[in-house]
């Protein structure tokens, strides 16, 4: 049976950074980390052997063994038949032998054995499930934050993965992405301590499923009531279906608690439940007391771009019934809320030109310097080069603002209408200390179209004006190269 929300597709506008960089650790970790772990499991069975150890301990183990595990005679004898190197590292990993062994009266009146113990024990503990994993019988710090970041095997691994990235993403956007974190890490040491107060086993747990099921719990505590989309997976049956979130909460629980009881297998339940009430409590009961800050836009899938939208319908609403002073005051307002957006400036433009309005207009022009490189607001500069020509508005032709437009229009390769704003910064009285560079590179693209004309011009300019510069003699190359 799965059950998982299917209720926002991901914004890649809105990366999961944190629940990436998790996914990224937990990987590292299993390949980087986890990957020597055969080496290490192999020297410890070999200094357990090596010991003497298998000889001293066979006999006290193979009947604890079986008593513990129930093993009829047919198994007792398949696990006494076991090869050297199997049973040690059997031994090796059974923790409630090891901790029975320490009360022994043999053991503890023989120093030999012990010292050899230990030797074995300390190799075994450099492996990563008994180094970090989670013991509920045997409770330690490094166990309880590090056990959340380690994995059995590749499968268990890819499964906790992709469960991760599918409640991350919304919940890391929904909660922050700080939050996000500290509610993760809170739900697996939860997790572990549910585990450690209902079954204080000897056994070594990993993984992030603790975590994990925390972020399912965050989930349905977040939309609480509210109604979502759910893929299900029953079988042969799969499909889509909406009901409120805290409907599903049972659901889990109960397939948790059905683990706990009648399962037989591997899987941690305990930390499956610890770790879904942890993460729902977490955010349910902080929302409903109002303390709980979350994105309602993104959870209601409101546009985030839907004020600005409703903002430019009410301005060409003013401009379409020519109110074309309301539109102009309510102009500089709307550049100040929602600067260096592009369909702003097309409408406002025409405006700023029509009335003359310098403020405005100089407001407009700054953003449109500052956009970066796009086809539309390539257009609209070039609308504003072609204006600039004869336009009697003063900060059309300010130096700074042909500086600009000639910057950007040989940025798009648009040498001819280069040539007017050249023109003016040319005959300027102060010319920018760029010219001689800017003069070159319109030259170049001059050259590209043969305008031998054109380019005499630019030659002969930097010829008077900057003769000991190096573009000046750069540019008879130039010419040379389009007169062929």
């Amino acid at each position: 049976m799965l059950i998982i929300p299917a209720e926002h597709p991901l914004d890649w506008q809105k990366p999961p950074v944190v629940t990436l960089l998790l996914i990224l650790l937990n990987v590292l970790i299993y390949f980087a980390y986890q990957g020597g772990d055969q080496a290490r499991e192999a020297h410890a069975v070999q200094v357990y052997l090596d010991g003497g150890l298998l000889n001293r301990e066979r006999a006290l183990f193979l009947p604890a063994f079986a008593e513990r595990h129930a093993l009829d005679a047919d198994a007792q004898r398949a696990v006494s038949a076991m090869r050297r190197s199997d049973l040690a590292k059997l031994v090796l990993y059974d923790l409630h032998f090891e901790h029975t062994l320490q009360h022994n009266s043999a053991y503890l009146a023989d120093p030999a054995w012990q010292a050899a113990r230990q030797q074995a024990q300390a190799a075994r503990d450099r492996i990563s499930s008994m180094r970090f994993g989670f013991i509920p019988a045997k409770f330690s710090l490094e166990g309880l934050f590090g056990a959340m970041f380690l994995h059995g095997d590749f499968g268990h691994l890819a499964g906790n993965m992709l469960f991760l990235f599918i409640f991350g993403f919304a919940l890391e956007i929904a909660l922050g992405r700080w939050l996000y974190l500290g509610l993760y890490l809170l739900s697996g040491v939860a997790s572990h301590l549910l585990w450690w107060l209902m079954d204080p086993v000897w056994i070594s747990g990993v993984g992030a499923s603790g975590a994990i099921s925390g972020l399912m719990g965050m989930y349905l505590g977040l939309y609480g009531l509210r109604r979502i989309n759910f893929f299900y997976w029953l079988g042969p049956l799969f499909g889509y279906f909406r009901a409120p979130a805290l409907w599903i909460l049972p659901v889990w629980l109960g397939k948790e608690l059905y683990g706990v009881l009648l399962a037989d297998d591997n899987v941690n339940y305990y930390a499956h439940l610890g770790g879904l009430g942890a993460g729902f409590l977490a955010v349910w009961l902080p929302r409903l007391g109002g303390a709980l800050k979350v994105d309602e836009a993104y959870l209601s899938k409101q546009d985030p771009d839907a004020p600005f939208q409703r903002e430019v319908a009410a301005l060409d609403a003013l401009i379409s019934s020519f109110a074309l002073d309301q539109a102009a005051a309510r102009g500089l307002d709307l550049l100040n809320r929602h600067p260096a957006r592009l369909a702003l400036l097309q409408r406002l433009y025409p405006i700023a030109k029509s009335r003359q309005d310098s403020a405005l207009m100089s407001a407009l022009l700054k953003q449109l310097f500052a956009l970066p490189e796009q086809q539309a607001a390539h257009a609209l500069l070039q609308r504003v080069a072609d204006d600039a020509r004869e336009s009697p508005m003063t900060v059309l032709r300010h130096p700074a603002v042909q500086l600009h437009l000639l910057q950007r229009l040989l940025r798009g390769n648009d040498a001819l209408r280069a040539l007017a704003p050249w023109r003016q910064l040319a005959a300027a009285a102060q010319r920018p200390k760029a010219m001689p560079a800017l003069t070159l590179q319109l030259a170049k693209q001059l050259g590209q179209r043969r305008d031998a004309q054109s380019l005499a011009e630019l030659a002969q300019f930097l010829r008077q004006h900057y003769p000991d510069a190096e573009q000046s003699q750069q540019i008879g190359l130039i010419q040379q190269q389009a007169l062929r």
